[in-house]
């Protein structure tokens, strides 16, 4: 079994076993592959004082398990504000793209009104390992994803803390016990983007056996970092008798909120075999 999520090979980053999506063997996941692109912006930003304060991340197309490459762009590099933009590409082909904006920090003093509140979700410590299967599955409903195809949601760990699976509503932490690049620690930003994804399998709207939703997109505001591995996601999703959706996640570390994140969904229709 694979150590990481991703070996690197010269400038190609190479998926392991552990970076799968549940719907295929020989696709990815969509949170290794929004990490990937959140490495490399961060990679590309020399400022410490600069934050990534949004990164909205376009899913294009499924992305197969081959080896990847991340190129990144500057759009804007100003003082105060930069804009970046990075593409994910297989093959010489662009099957994700990330933008992000960086803001630059500084100290100053706010009421006790305005800050963001002390930790009101129920924290990771205590609570049992339940597997994303766990959230998302009702008790005797045919499960929403393959269980025996393993992959980055079998992968991670989660604590579910409420919420009833198929709803649009849950609450879970998030740990992702591997190096996601071989040989790397995994920053911050990283975790939080590769975890960011899941907001969507634990909002999941499942109306019935044929229908469920998937999301084309992920962005992600952080008003600051987290700190630890477990991320949390407090998370409720709608949607619209047409087949379109959203779901949206406050984020958490186990200190409060850090900031949320909004996926757009789209109705996906499961066919008998």
């Amino acid at each position: 079994m694979p150590d990481a999520i991703f070996i690197r090979e010269g400038d190609t980053f190479v998926p392991t076993e552990l970076a799968r999506s549940p719907w295929g063997p020989q696709l990815l996941h969509g949170g290794p592959p929004a990490g990937l692109l959140a490495r490399a912006i961060e990679h590309a930003v020399h400022d410490a004082d600069m934050h990534p304060a949004r990164v909205t991340i376009d899913l294009f197309r499924p992305v197969p398990k081959q080896p990847l490459r991340v190129e990144v762009q500057p759009v804007r590099e100003g003082n105060r504000i930069a804009v970046l933009q990075a593409s994910l590409l297989a093959d010489g082909v662009e099957v994700a793209r990330a933008s992000a904006l960086m803001l630059r920090q500084s100290e100053v003093e706010l009421p006790a009104n305005v800050l963001p509140p002390a930790r009101y979700v129920e924290g990771p410590e205590g609570l049992p390992i339940t597997g994303l299967f766990g959230v998302m599955n009702r008790e005797g409903a045919s499960p929403a994803l393959n269980p025996l195809l393993g992959g980055f949601h079998t992968t991670v760990e989660v604590k579910r803390v409420s919420g009833v699976p198929g709803s649009g509503q849950a609450t879970a932490w998030i740990r992702i016990p591997v190096p996601f690049v071989l040989g790397e620690e995994i920053s911050p930003l990283v975790r939080v983007a590769a975890t960011s994804d899941f907001g969507n399998a634990l909002g999941h709207i499942r109306p019935s056996e044929q229908v469920g939703f998937i999301n084309a997109d992920i962005t992600l505001y952080l008003h600051r970092l987290p700190e630890g591995e477990w991320v949390g996601l407090e998370t409720k999703g709608v949607a619209q008798p047409h087949g379109l959706g959203l779901v949206e996640s406050v984020v958490h570390d186990e200190h409060g909120a850090i900031g949320r994140v909004v996926q757009a969904l789209i109705v996906n229709r499961r066919f008998a075999p």
